[in-house]
């Protein structure tokens, strides 16, 4: 009785297993798709935010999405995951969700034309702009847009009240007719340092929706919407904009495991920096979507990267490191330049950086937003390239004269937002100041104080202030400098940064109380 009792045990956990496998294995929708329950299956690929990572990096500080994913598969890996997808459904849409040119050492080489390159060999239907498209100037973003062999889409950037981009696009797939549309983050220009954008404006993306889906409406059996918004504008538009199916979100770099169903619309995001590729496989039940199964994608196999993108990869980062390799001196510590930490907190590479900045523009105090802070540096040798990588955009330091006043009322409009750490780019770091800010209270009254040397900073002072231009001239909304009177304009502060660590030969940064939080609610 004993053997036969062990055999049925052994039975059911066999059985198990090969129920779970199946579970794991098998694509159900696929089954009833099969079966004629579902009438057709749309796929859909998106990248996002790519940020010109064109290099596999499997070591790249714990910057991103969900877990502090660290693997960024440079996009080699990543096409060799989209031919995967292909091979299974040739008719597979291959879609960008912005932010793709800008943002590596790689990328600034020759204005980004290495991402170029790379774009076209991904074999993309469409992408929409980001606002750091525009990093470059306006004039390589059209260049850009010309060598392109897809479109670059935008319903709501116009130049002299024209488009300035395309606007949507309709793909057919089977029988379905799948229209495609873009919306650019409002404050695109905001948010980049571009000069060159006279008459250029970015139109409010709720009513650009209404007009595109009101039109593909009549036009399409479904619409997609490419979106560089923030998924929390995102929902914005779905609560005012009916018709949409589904919206492959960018610009916060979030990792969506699975498809949200906000009020019907279908809402992913297959987070930045390379680390995903996410697909959508959209389902069709009498004449609309009714399904959406979402999943991300990533591989550590580097050996199994597209072979001609990885050929441009390494001639681009060949050109980098090439301009980069001048060591500079030594790190004793792992520089923390974590994105989820210098947009809420202090950190030991912001207060270096800021320790330069203030330093250099021979500044009473110095601010520098977080988000201009995009990766750690390793401890042990330092050079160019590693510097590059932490600071990867054209921000130049800048001194100006600034009333206390206004000092005060710029960390409060940087800790507005806090504790969310990964949209937070305006988040504060500093060096010359301590500010304690109260998290409990309502935005726009948290700073609790400031001081300077040990006493409290005077609203009625002018103070020298170091900062980089992008904030000086009002990058992610600071107005306050903007009546400030210039009294120096300096380097970029990559370079900035590498004379100081040059100057000290070998540098411990560590975080010293500058900042402080009291009243948490939300850890």
């Amino acid at each position: 009785m004993k053997k036969y009792r062990n055999l049925i045990v052994l039975g059911v956990i066999i059985l198990g297993v090969a129920i779970f496998l199946v579970y794991k294995n098998v694509n159900f929708n696929d089954l009833l798709l099969k079966f004629g329950y579902y009438e057709e299956k749309v796929s859909v690929i998106n990248t996002a935010d790519v940020h010109g990572h064109i290099i596999y990096d499997s070591d790249a500080g714990g910057y991103y999405t969900l877990d502090e994913v660290n693997v960024m598969m440079g996009m080699p890996l990543m096409k060799t995951i989209v031919d995967e997808i292909r091979q299974k459904d040739e008719d597979a849409l291959l879609l960008d969700s912005g932010d793709m040119f800008h943002g590596t050492n790689e990328a600034n080489v020759q204005k980004a034309q290495g991402i170029v390159e790379e774009a076209n060999l991904m074999g993309y239907n469409a992408m929409v702009v980001g606002n750091h498209d525009f990093d470059f100037g306006m004039d390589r973003l059209i260049e850009i847009k010309s060598q392109l062999n897809y479109p670059m889409l935008s319903a709501n950037i116009y130049k002299d009240g024209k488009p300035l981009f395309q606007q949507y696009k309709i793909v057919k797939i089977g029988d379905k007719k799948i229209g495609l549309f873009g919306l650019t983050v409002e404050d695109a220009l905001v948010y980049t340092n571009s000069k060159d954008t006279k008459g250029v404006t970015v139109q409010d993306p709720i009513k650009a929706a209404e007009k595109m889906v009101e039109f593909l409406k009549k036009e399409t059996d479904s619409i997609i919407l490419i979106s560089h918004l923030g998924d929390e504008i995102d929902k914005q538009v779905v609560d005012q904009v009916k018709g949409i199916d589904l919206i492959l979100c960018g610009h916060h770099h979030f990792l969506y495991e699975k498809a949200v169903n906000y009020k019907g619309t279908y809402l992913v995001e297959a987070g930045g920096y390379s680390t995903h590729v996410g697909l959508a496989e959209m389902y069709f039940r009498k004449g609309k979507i009714t399904k959406v199964v979402w999943k991300v994608i990533q591989s550590t196999d580097e050996a199994k990267a597209n072979k001609e993108m990885k050929k441009v990869g390494e001639k681009y980062y060949a050109l980098a490191m090439e301009a980069g390799k001048e060591q500079v001196g030594k790190a004793a510590v792992t520089l923390d330049g974590v994105r989820s930490r210098v947009r809420s907190q202090e950190t030991n590479l912001a207060n270096l950086l800021t320790d330069a900045m203030r330093e250099t523009g021979n500044a009473d105090l110095a601010l520098m937003n977080g988000g201009g802070i995009r990766e750690s540096i390793p401890s042990g040798d330092v050079n160019l390239y590693n510097i590059g990588k932490a600071l990867p955009f054209s921000n130049y330091l800048v001194t100006a004269e600034v009333k206390g006043e206004k000092i005060y009322q710029a960390l409060e409009r940087g800790i507005r937002q806090y504790p969310n750490s990964g949209t937070n780019g305006g988040f504060l770091q500093v060096s010359g100041i301590n500010y304690v800010f109260d998290a409990s209270k309502n935005a726009g009254d948290r700073v609790v104080s400031i001081t300077i040397n040990g006493e409290p900073l005077d609203k009625n002072k002018n103070y020298k202030v170091a900062l980089n231009d992008y904030i000086f001239n009002g990058g992610d909304n600071f107005t306050e400098f903007e009546d400030s009177k210039l009294l120096y304009r300096g380097e970029l502060l990559k370079d900035v940064l590498a004379k100081y660590i040059k100057e000290n030969k070998e540098v411990n940064p560590a975080t010293e109380g500058r900042i402080k939080v009291i009243n948490e609610r939300y850890k």
